[in-house]
């Protein structure tokens, strides 16, 4: 049995500072987040929410997209760049199997927001736990290949450069009224240093994004702010 992220977490409460403790620091967090998230819509699942069922899709449309739109910058931006002096390529293999499951999923969603009559919770458990051993394989894979000691092979400069045209890559090219509150609101209160925010987003424009799909973040374990 995979063992969980949440056993892996509860290492600093602020971000660091060298730049080669940065992606592996970045991706646990947003690893825990995905993780965090796909367990509670199994639990969820059990017994879905019938008279709430728009938000609670919503909900899961939201992890599935985010964690999509996760690989994407990854393959578009992150492996290409480790894949100068590393080697990613069992990364990016487990994403093509990853994506069936969620594509299969997002399909489930997409036609119960069209008729409810169409929600089958039970297909939705199934697509999930087929996947659910390659997706805890990969995303703690992932974490592990992002060791510190292993990306020594780049300069601090490099990879600081990595993470600042990741970071930009994935919020151009993704909601942030989705992605921002759902990473939030799946982080424990002692990680709320992540994301990093200036303080007139934190405090001002996060909880003006959040409201936009407020309904679907009363599924999520932790709050937005």
């Amino acid at each position: 049995m995979i063992r969980s992220l949440n056993n892996m977490t509860v290492q600093k409460l602020l971000l660091p500072t060298d730049p080669h403790e940065l992606p592996q620091f970045v991706m646990r967090r947003l690893h825990f987040a995905f993780e965090t998230a796909f367990y509670n819509i199994l639990k969820n699942l059990e017994k879905p929410p019938q008279t709430d069922l728009s938000n609670f899709l919503g909900y899961c449309e939201a992890w599935c997209i985010t964690l999509l739109g996760h690989h994407e910058t990854e393959e578009t931006i992150t492996f290409p760049y480790l894949q100068q002096k590393l080697d990613f390529a069992e990364e990016v293999e487990q994403h093509k199997k990853i994506h069936d499951a969620l594509d299969a999923f997002l399909e489930q969603i997409r036609l119960a927001k069209k008729d409810s009559a169409a929600f089958d919770p039970a297909r939705m458990t199934q697509i999930l736990k087929d996947a659910e051993d390659n997706l805890m394989a990969h995303l703690h894979q992932e974490i592990e290949d992002l060791a510190p000691d292993r990306l020594k092979v780049f300069s601090g400069e490099e990879l600081a450069e990595m993470m600042k045209v990741s970071e930009k890559y994935a919020m151009k090219h993704s909601s942030p009224v989705v992605i921002l509150p759902l990473i939030r609101s799946h982080t424990p209160p002692e990680y709320k240093c992540f994301p990093p925010l200036p303080w007139a987003v934190e405090k001002l424009l996060l909880p003006f994004l959040a409201m936009r799909h407020s309904g679907y973040w009363k599924y999520s374990p932790y709050s937005v702010a």
